[in-house]
């Protein structure tokens, strides 16, 4: 597979951004965390063309920012490889399944037999699948981002936020966010004076 971002010509580029989109936007299912991992897959570890992790990394802002977060991925990942035309044409490719197929059940839903035991049991059935697979691409992106006894107090804070308190999950991110600016910069020092301490010892 072509993965050398800087070789290829323009065109092929646009074509793989809105190809790899319109194909997981299609097939995917489990909402925006399922869409954003087989984007890293493909985009990450398949062409190469954003570094490992990084996705993840702007899955914070992703969330906070409107719109639908597979559509803010999309745009991500375009806008990095062709700029304002493929953050473009990459929403494009991620929206056109779902505007095709919301569509098409629109004109039909009103003409299925709700009462139907089949027509329930099919929709029961859909909807724990998606529990499922939502829980599955959780459990995947929670292996990745909890690293550390920070991180997994952060999300017991934001849980019990959301859960217990009420609190708009926004605030809860940019806390979240200056939280972990003074971890950081606690953990440098606490590095840098470990490394200086380390070296007045030595003769």
């Amino acid at each position: 597979m072509e993965t050398d971002l800087s070789k290829l010509p323009r065109g092929r580029v646009l074509w793989l951004l809105f190809f790899n989109f319109f194909k997981i936007a299609l097939f995917v299912v489990g909402g925006g965390y399922a869409i954003i991992l087989a984007a890293e897959d493909i985009f990450i570890r398949k062409l190469h063309w954003l570094r490992d992790g990084e996705l993840m990394d702007m899955l914070a802002i992703i969330q906070t920012i409107p719109g639908l977060m597979a559509g803010n991925a999309a745009i991500y990942v375009g806008y990095r490889a062709a700029g304002a035309l493929g953050a473009l044409v990459a929403l494009s490719g991620v929206a056109l399944p779902s505007f095709l197929i919301i569509t098409a059940v629109a004109m039909g839903f009103s003409h299925l037999p709700m009462d139907n035991i089949y027509v329930q049991g099919a929709f029961i059935g859909v909807r724990s699948a998606l529990g499922g697979l939502v829980l599955a691409a959780l459990l995947r992106t929670w292996r990745k981002m909890m690293t550390d006894w920070f991180a997994y107090l952060v999300a017991f804070g934001c849980f019990s936020g959301v859960i217990f308190g009420g609190m708009n999950p926004a605030w809860l991110l940019l806390g979240a966010m200056a939280a972990g600016i003074v971890y950081l910069k606690f953990a440098c020092r606490k590095i840098a004076e470990t490394s200086l301490a380390e070296g007045n010892k030595q003769p």
